[in-house]
């Protein structure tokens, strides 16, 4: 079977994501000439890069097996588990090495990596697993991860390296694998469809819409000290989340659908995405270049050239050279070691439905 050809209209969401987080970095949406609208790059667009994390893994594994994953045979199975495990390797190191910069971002990429790691447990999941899954993390996550931050700081282990990522403060992969289980089930859809689109669009409203009530009804409960119903960014309440998954549905959708009835006026966006982690690295290698004044002194002008020139260097590379150089290490790295381990043609032949689980 001929592995689909790659969704751009996700690459379309991966560089509103990524241009997201530059703003939530160094974009101004305070000051006397802030821009207010600005608030909405904290915490939604590194949610929304999760969520399209959770999507890649599952795509990975359908273009692996020509079926969705409860439906892959066992090789398709454990050829994507080894690629995706190698990329979690990759990520945590990168995260860790982009830590020692010493700058003022919390890097996701280790967290991110270890999301990865817990992710190959649910590869036979059926998408109403999935769903299960990314609810129980949404609604208990955050108890969770205070649970385990304090059972840990009582023996001494609360800052453990790579492990310590479960209960961090900042991306807790405890409760934000409900972001990539969500991501998960997300790439089980025909995303390639008008329906799908359709209905994630109004899954989005009807979820944003809820998410508001709820918050209006308890008082436009804003402080982090909430455990249930905060919507502060990066909270991790179950409302915070929820409402960022939400926001990530729609946008998920409209981009898929801008992508296909206006591919060439989004074509700079589809290189933008299609590289987002270079473009995660490049800009934290700026801002260590630069300095910390960036961060704490946020001006507009220095968010727009930050984003402009991301999207310039995107658009040419992806024109000139192709694949954007992390991805490429990414891509071959771990499909060497899958093929190392498994064989690339195993899959291929063994591609008979397996019993649901």
């Amino acid at each position: 079977m001929p592995r689909p050809a790659r969704i751009e209209g996700l690459d379309v969401a991966r560089a509103l994501a990524i241009l997201g987080m530059f703003g939530a970095h160094v974009g101004d949406d305070k000051g006397e000439n802030g821009w207010a609208w600005l608030t909405v790059s904290h915490g939604r667009p590194s949610a929304l890069f999760a969520i399209l994390a959770g999507v890649s893994i599952s795509l990975m594994l359908t273009r692996k097996a020509g079926v969705t994953g409860d439906l892959a045979p066992a090789s398709a199975v454990l050829h994507t588990r080894w690629r995706v495990a190698v990329r979690a390797i990759i990520l945590i190191v990168l995260g860790l090495v982009l830590s020692e910069l010493g700058t003022p971002v919390i890097v996701i990429l280790t967290n991110l990596g270890v999301m990865f790691l817990l992710s190959l447990v649910a590869f036979r999941w059926q998408a109403r697993w999935l769903w299960v899954g990314a609810a129980v993390c949404v609604l208990v996550g955050q108890l969770a991860v205070r649970t385990a931050a304090t059972g840990a700081g009582n023996v001494g282990l609360h800052d453990l390296p790579v492990v310590g990522t479960l209960w961090s403060e900042h991306y807790p992969a405890i409760s934000w694998m409900g972001y990539i289980l969500a991501g998960m089930a997300i790439g089980r859809l025909p995303l390639a469809t008008r329906r799908t689109q359709v209905v994630l669009g109004l899954a989005g409203v009807a979820g944003l819409v809820i998410a508001a009530v709820i918050s209006a009804r308890a008082g436009g409960t804003t402080t982090h000290d909430s455990l249930w119903l905060s919507t502060e960014a990066h909270s991790y309440s179950p409302l915070e989340m929820a409402g960022n998954l939400a926001s990530a549905s729609l946008v998920i959708a409209v981009c898929l659908w801008l992508a296909q009835v206006a591919r060439p006026v989004m074509w700079p966006l589809i290189a933008t995405g299609s590289m987002a982690l270079t473009l995660y690295v490049a800009h934290l290698i700026v801002i260590s270049a630069v300095g910390d004044e960036i961060v704490y002194e946020a001006t507009n002008v220095a968010y727009v050239v930050l984003c402009l020139s991301a999207i310039l260097f995107a658009s040419l590379w992806r024109w000139l050279v192709g694949q954007g150089p992390l991805e490429k290490l990414l891509s071959v790295s771990s499909m060497a070691a899958a093929n190392a381990v498994v064989g690339d043609g195993a899959a291929g032949s063994d591609r008979q439905p397996v019993a649901r689980q």
